[in-house]
């Protein structure tokens, strides 16, 4: 029961956008896929998931991606897009429970019906079933889309096969607090037996929350391997084309912060 992606290979009319990438991941794991912009991440994590033609092959959970049906794949799998545009007037509960049509959320399908709102109170937006979605900010819509990918597959693991939970760039509309929140509900869906895979800009985020890191660059892979393995001077400078030093102070006295040590509410943080 894992994620395997094998020789994968993406174009774009005549443009080669990812060259032969492997990954591997295991259930009961976070793993981030990052790089530069361009370096092919959103494309590699999209041939996973099915929405763009590949060569190669990928498997979930031994299931074949291109030869299983959008249903089965479904009760697998969900998956949280960059963003999401809505046609619709949907309020926040509307859009919340379309995640009960995608999936099979639990094994007795009765107690699908609080989901939605356990959701909503899980992302931070318990009461907001009622509001407007088009009326929410960009942090809060994408909460919202956050808590509909949860409902498809709210338990990591059912019937003994692990659930995965893919994540487009997760926290890139959120304050520091929310960030650590998403990706603390991430590390906390791998830590009960599922998957989880993130395209990730935030490097200090990434060596926080991640076990397991692919490092992508002008659509090859240019490492992989453990936060440790992976975010080193060298290969940190030489996929973003500047000078990155780990673990460094600025020599200025400009203030930075330290994201290990910030921690949320009712996980060892400030009550």
């Amino acid at each position: 029961m894992a994620l395997i992606a094998q020789n994968i290979d993406v174009k774009f009319g005549a443009t080669q956008i990812l060259h032969g990438v492997e990954f591997n991941a295991e259930p009961g794991t976070f793993s981030a896929i990052i790089g530069p912009n361009g370096s092919g991440k959103t494309t590699f994590l999209r041939a996973i998931t099915g929405e763009v033609a590949f060569g190669g092959t990928v498997s979930i959970n031994g299931l074949d991606t291109q030869g299983t049906s959008a249903e089965i794949l479904a009760h697998e799998r969900a998956v949280l897009a960059q963003s999401t545009q809505l046609a619709f007037p949907f309020n926040v509960i509307e859009v919340v429970r379309l995640g009960l049509t995608a999936g099979v959320a639990t094994g007795n399908p009765a107690d699908a019906n609080g989901l939605p709102s356990k959701a909503l109170e899980r992302v931070g937006l318990g009461g907001f079933e009622g509001r407007f979605y088009a009326e929410l900010s960009g942090g809060e819509k994408q909460r919202v889309q956050l808590a509909r990918v949860l409902v498809q597959i709210w338990l990591p693991v059912l019937d003994g096969r692990p659930r995965w939970l893919f994540l487009d760039e997760p926290v890139s509309s959120l304050d520091i607090g929310h960030q650590l929140m998403v990706m603390q509900i991430a590390a906390d869906y791998a830590q009960a037996g599922g998957g989880v895979v993130a395209v990730m800009h935030d490097l200090n985020l990434t060596a926080m929350f991640a076990q397991n890191v692919l490092l992508l660059a002008n659509g090859r892979c240019l490492a992989s391997g453990t936060p440790a393995d992976v975010l080193t001077d060298a290969t940190l400078s030489a996929a973003y084309g500047c000078s990155l030093s780990i673990n460094t102070a600025p020599t200025n006295g400009t203030p930075w912060l330290l994201p290990h040590a910030a921690q949320l509410v009712g996980h060892g943080g400030v009550q």
